[in-house]
């Protein structure tokens, strides 16, 4: 893994340093080779039974690559979308929640904007921990989305925020018990 995040690292240094050199312009064959990788990771991700932390950490660099080469490319919201699906299941929550963002900030018009806007705050809430965060996100879909089921969804988690298990638990029970 460390591997792929220095082959990484020196990828981004060196395009950096060629700032003064002129910007190489991604081509057709490049588009080819970088769908049939993805196809191939996503070929090998979708069918295992247990995430390969490798093969997914291999997957969001190549659907980078994509968004990186191909900004506006018709495909570039669903490998945002796909990309922070895989970061989130390999655990990679704060790099998740920049691809979701990428498609909130870039693609307000996506199939999927909603959930990639309810996503974002409940990774904030479920796995980093971050009360405030979730909510301001939360309280964004609310507002843009007010009609969704993400926004009930939204509203729910934000009566819920900073609750223990048990405390949601006893909640539960009290609800339940005057029916």
């Amino acid at each position: 893994m460390k591997k792929i995040i220095y082959s990484i690292l020196i990828s981004t240094l060196l395009i950096a340093c060629a700032g003064n050199e002129e910007k190489v312009v991604a081509t057709q064959d490049d588009r080819s080779i970088l769908l049939e990788r993805i196809k191939k990771f996503e070929s090998e991700l979708y069918v295992a039974d247990k995430l390969d932390p490798i093969k997914a950490d291999m997957a969001i660099t190549t659907y980078s690559e994509f968004i990186e080469k191909f900004p506006n490319d018709s495909l570039t919201p669903d490998f945002l979308f796909k990309a922070g699906e895989v970061a989130t299941a390999n655990m990679q929550y704060k790099q998740a929640i920049g691809y979701y963002k990428g498609v909130t900030t870039n693609f307000s018009k996506y199939k999927y904007i909603e959930e990639c806007w309810y996503l974002q705050g409940y990774i904030w809430d479920n796995f980093l921990n971050k009360d405030d965060s979730a909510k301001v996100v939360y309280e964004q879909v609310i507002q843009k989305f007010p009609s969704s089921h993400y926004a009930q969804d939204a509203k729910a988690a934000i009566q819920n925020l900073g609750k223990t298990d048990e405390q949601l638990i006893e909640e539960f029970k009290k609800k339940n018990a005057g029916k």
